[in-house]
């Protein structure tokens, strides 16, 4: 192994198993149970990986996972989103494939986002399609520009300069080759080292664990002209703890818990079984006047005699009968702990404004401070993935001086909203007496504010603005009564007794 491939610098040393973590916990399923779930102390080998001859499934493979860590990564992406950037100018084609395998630029930055989000940096890279074996590669090759997410894990060493300008870096790709259906695949990882030097960037790609074909690739071709290393870093490598390591963490937590929970239900639903000493005494004797091994002594005890699990032995002068006995426990205790960990996961990631049970038990401080934390985040994050498409695009028109570029320009503004919490507290000011005709007006748009949250799909964004000039030239003077977004039902039962 040569250095290029071993190579890892003192960041990526202290990050690379949580940010491994990190991206199983987004994607969540089998990897990450068979990565995160912990056996309990003593737990034997049957109870942890089963036994598939006897038909018996471990804890491993029953445990399931709810993965709140990719609900709060893809929440992320939903608000960002939810409203496409504007791209002025841009290439129609290009906006709805930039990777060449059918992607758009939506799409791409979305991945984008929630690389941020698990990984706290990425990498972008902006490049062409190799070109065809000998074929000489320069800038004036009108091959299509495409581009490239590199999450952080994926690039293992790097070096920046004084100027802010990248050095050199490498980039760890897994590559899988099957166009010949008559021959059997292939697969390797390969390590390509990017390199600027006085008359262009050089591509260097090393291959290891695999037999790859190294022809169809970019290998130790100097790319003439291009100024700078076509890669843009997205946020700042640290080796310092990210906030998605607690949520990542918290998420274990609760998996594990509810992995305990089911076992203990399970081993208190099914009886436990007591046999005297002197009747496995008896087998084991029986069994081993037959020339059997101790090991298979043991196991065919424990199967002639198995009720859950092993089952306890006595001696005779204890009680000496065979019997069940029935576990007794706090089941919800248990529960209760998942509960409790899964709002601290939501806290933890600051949008407790997404959690229904937390929602309903913080007071009006904590709610409106959840709501700025939010919308801070969200807004951020978006000025943060405007910049890297902007230079993305610049990158791009070094490959391409005829590339169509833009200028694009992501929503600033995330007005995340409570609905239940709002309407019911515009309920409470609508039905008070003395409102101003300014304070009807008021109570009108935030009613718009309410249905645009709730009819967004049914409705655009002119009809909401033509509702508000409605509500603009109105005349308010006259009490108007809204109706009650909950409909007081009893209310109006009393009413009716009344009359």
């Amino acid at each position: 192994m040569s250095i290029l491939t071993s190579r890892k610098h003192w960041i990526m040393k202290a990050r690379a198993e949580q940010l491994r973590r990190n991206e199983l916990s987004v994607y969540g399923g089998r990897p990450y149970i068979d990565e995160r779930l912990w056996r309990a102390p003593n737990e034997t080998d049957t109870s942890w990986d089963g036994d598939p001859a006897r038909g018996i499934v471990g804890r491993k493979t029953r445990t399931a996972l709810v993965s709140d860590a990719g609900r709060i990564a893809n929440k992320i992406n939903q608000y960002i989103f939810k409203t496409r950037a504007v791209r002025d100018g841009a290439d129609e084609a290009f906006v709805n494939d930039c990777t060449g395998d059918g992607e758009g630029v939506h799409d791409f930055m979305q991945r984008v986002c929630l690389s941020i989000t698990f990984g706290g940096w990425c990498w972008l890279q902006a490049d062409r399609a190799p070109l065809a074996p000998g074929e000489q590669e320069t800038l004036a090759n009108k091959e299509r520009v495409k581009w490239i997410l590199w999450n952080a894990i994926d690039i293992p060493d790097w070096c920046i300069g004084n100027d802010g300008e990248i050095k050199w870096l490498i980039a760890c790709s897994h590559v899988y080759q099957n166009a010949d259906p008559r021959q059997a695949a292939k697969e390797g990882t390969l390590f390509t080292l990017y390199e600027k030097k006085d008359d262009g960037v050089v591509y260097i790609t090393e291959e290891t664990d695999g037999k790859v074909e190294m022809s169809g690739l970019r290998t130790n071709v100097p790319l003439t002209g291009l100024e700078r290393i076509p890669f843009v870093l997205i946020g700042k490598p640290s080796q310092r703890a990210w906030w998605f390591d607690d949520v990542e963490n918290m998420q274990a937590q609760v998996m594990n818990l509810d992995s305990q929970h089911n076992e203990t239900l399970t081993e208190n639903v099914f009886p436990q079984m007591i046999v005297p000493t002197s009747l496995a005494n008896s087998l084991e004797v029986k069994l081993a006047e037959q020339n059997i091994d101790g090991k298979k002594v043991v196991a065919l005890i424990r199967e002639l005699t198995l009720g859950r699990k092993i089952p306890i032995q006595e001696s005779s002068e204890d009680k000496g009968i065979s019997r069940y006995i029935m576990p007794t426990g706090d089941l919800k205790l248990l529960t209760d702990e998942c509960t409790r960990k899964r709002a601290l996961l939501f806290d933890m990631a600051g949008l407790a404004l997404f959690n229904k049970e937390s929602r309903q038990i913080q007071t009006a401080e904590s709610k409106q401070f959840d709501q700025l934390d939010t919308n801070s985040t969200l807004g951020n994050r978006a000025l943060l993935l405007q910049d890297a498409e902007a230079k993305l695009v610049e990158l791009s028109a070094m490959f391409d001086a005829s590339f169509k570029t833009w200028e694009p320009k992501y929503p600033a503004d995330f007005d995340v909203v409570d609905v239940a919490a709002l309407a019911q507290a515009l309920t409470q000011i609508a039905n008070a007496p003395d409102k101003t005709p300014k304070m009807r007006k008021l109570i009108a748009k935030v009613v718009v504010r309410i249905l645009k949250e709730l009819a967004a799909s049914i409705a655009t964004d002119a009809e909401f603005e033509e509702a508000l000039k409605e509500i603009e030239e109105h005349d308010f003077t006259e009490p108007t009564m809204l109706p009650n977004p909950f409909g007081d039902e009893g209310e109006d039962e009393d009413e009716d007794e009344e009359e």
